[in-house]
């Protein structure tokens, strides 16, 4: 079986179709909701608007998406995530690597799963500040191309 080409895309809310909403808003609820069973805050929680969304597709499916407030400085980077058939696959690495390549120099900060502060790490973030709790989960605070 041949492996679908994967194609990376980012682009500005306004700009994507309502297909693509749908896939992203679906990924997220799979890998957060059904996945990670965060119920603690809504997926769909009203910033969507104001960010750019990275889409990850491997031939016509969405297998990885993120989001960044582009518009903050510094810029911030939100709900991560990789279909969770393919995570440990190398997609997220791939994801990140390509949302790095956009924002180029320019800083940005995410708050990480706790659990993935080591995978962010070998991307180049660093940890700031001690663990914390969002959505009931320990997550770590962390800063890419900072001073």
């Amino acid at each position: 079986m041949q492996t679908p080409e994967l194609r990376f895309e980012l682009k500005h809310f306004r700009d994507l179709t309502i297909y693509e909403v749908h896939d992203i808003f679906h990924l997220r609820d799979v890998v957060f909701v059904v996945g990670q069973k965060i119920t603690a805050v809504s997926e769909i929680d009203g910033e969507d608007p104001k960010c750019h969304h990275a889409m990850l597709w491997a031939g016509p499916r969405l297998v990885g998406t993120a989001r960044v407030f582009a518009d903050l400085d510094p810029m911030v980077v939100g709900r991560v995530a990789v279909h969770i058939e393919m995570q440990r696959s190398g997609l997220g690495t791939t994801l990140m690597k390509e949302i790095q390549a956009w924002l180029g120099e320019r800083p940005a900060e995410l708050h990480a799963q706790a659990h993935l502060e080591n995978w962010y790490s070998n991307l180049g973030w660093k940890r700031v500040g001690d663990v914390f709790m969002e959505a009931d989960i320990p997550h770590v605070h962390m800063l890419l191309n900072s001073l």
